[in-house]
């Protein structure tokens, strides 16, 4: 998928604020970074996204009669179960299942055994947390930064000592969103940053051109390419 730089996001809506992009104070990089992790919330679930959606084999395994699948480390919502890869084939039949947390894990619980199944979801989202990185700083797994060089956020994945830059691809990962949500991320967080300076008028007319990119987004993918999903019913 084509992927979307935060700075873009962070420059544009400075750029509606009447800001000077090259000297923004630190306040208003985390009040965008914030509002972003908000706005994209919104955004991920609204609509079925064919750059979001992926598709794993998973191993279905029986115990005391309950016939359960591992719920996948990446996934956020499961949209369907099925007997065969959806990828491959037309006649890729469902299996009915519910989702289970056990207070330890997530569990997909089927209603047989045949393995594999094939489990249809969207890719967890990301949150934006990180402050700017700083190179005598000590970062551990799971610490996030901003690296205003390439204007990306990145996840450590692996512990390294202080100097260690982002781009180093064998202890750092970038943070990826999808370009789609460009136009109404920076509408929105500007649409938020006017709210919260009591401009409310002006807010909700810039909420309403996010909520118009968002939808010209989704016509896109239902519309113009063609993108609807077929519905599926599992009988029992």
């Amino acid at each position: 998928m084509q992927t979307l730089k935060f700075s873009t996001v962070l420059y544009g809506a400075a750029q509606l604020a009447g800001l000077d992009r090259d000297n923004l104070p630190t306040h208003f990089f985390k009040q965008v970074r914030d509002l972003a992790s908000q706005r994209l919330s919104v955004a991920w679930d609204t609509e079925r996204w064919p750059d979001l959606v992926r598709v794993e084999s998973a191993t279905v395994t029986t115990a005391s009669d309950i016939n359960t699948a591992p719920y996948p480390t990446t996934a956020g919502m499961i949209f369907q179960v099925y007997q065969k890869d959806p990828r491959a084939t037309t006649n890729a039949i469902p299996v009915g299942y519910s989702l289970y947390d056990t207070g330890l894990l997530q569990q997909i619980v089927l209603s047989d055994n045949t393995t594999p199944v094939y489990v249809e979801f969207s890719i967890t989202r990301p949150n934006f947390t990180g402050d700017t990185y700083s190179a005598s700083t000590d970062y551990a797994v799971d610490d996030q930064v901003y690296y205003s060089t390439t204007g990306q956020f990145y996840n450590m994945t692996t512990d390294a000592t202080a100097g260690t830059v982002p781009t180093d691809t064998s202890k750092w990962t970038v943070v990826s969103v999808p370009k789609i949500f460009e136009n109404y991320l920076i509408r929105g967080i500007y649409a938020d940053y006017l709210r919260a300076n009591g401009q409310l008028e002006i807010a909700g007319l810039e909420d309403r051109t996010a909520e118009a990119f968002i939808t010209v987004e989704a016509d896109k993918v239902y519309r113009q390419q063609g993108q609807v999903k077929k519905l599926n019913f599992v009988g029992y």
